[in-house]
């Protein structure tokens, strides 16, 4: 589908807060008036155009009657969910089942072949001290042999499934949302 076609069908133009001195124009979503992209910048979305994801767009998530998935999106990434879609550990859209999970889930997360003894531990509700060394194989030569961290910030409220399937039309839009959330 053209994107100019595709943005009549699902959204409206509007203005909007974009940080710059004026309000901006921008095209928002017929479904919940959530932004969608600027005026002018409507190539951004082809790949929503071209998967003609059509139903229930918001920003990040929507559905396509075409490939009948659910999909979930950010600048970095896109994908789709359907009945018998899986989420596993270290998936986009894997959610901790709890704290002790969350903690694996953040170690595992920065472990790789740069980040060496990676750590991480509570240091307060909803929040995660991780660090890690860097191996003497990391790019920047600079930062080999020292020591860094971040702090990896959770919902201590509102943890997820773990690993699961989709069985219905729901958890696969549950799947994405969940993507659209880890990509952002």
């Amino acid at each position: 589908m053209r994107v100019k076609k595709f943005l009549e069908l699902v959204a409206h133009k509007g203005k909007l807060d974009c940080g710059d001195t004026e309000k901006s124009e921008v095209w928002l979503s017929n479904f919940d008036d959530s932004y969608i992209t600027r005026v002018g910048m409507e190539s951004n979305v082809k790949f929503l155009a071209d998967r003609e994801i059509t139903e229930e767009l918001t920003h990040g998530v929507g559905f396509s009657p075409k490939d009948n998935k659910w999909y979930g999106w950010s600048h970095r990434a896109i994908y789709g969910f359907t009945v018998g879609s899986t989420c596993k550990k270290g998936d986009c859209h894997y959610r901790a089942t709890n704290e002790q999970d969350e903690i694996e889930d953040a170690t595992r997360f920065w472990s790789d072949k740069n980040h060496i003894n990676v750590r991480a531990e509570k240091i307060k509700d909803g929040e995660i001290a991780v660090s890690w060394e860097y191996d003497n194989s990391t790019p920047n030569k600079k930062l080999r042999g020292t020591t860094s961290g971040t702090d990896w910030q959770y919902d201590h409220k509102n943890f997820g499934k773990g690993e699961w399937t989709a069985k219905t039309m729901e958890d696969a839009k549950k799947m994405a949302q969940d993507f659209s959330e880890g990509v952002s």
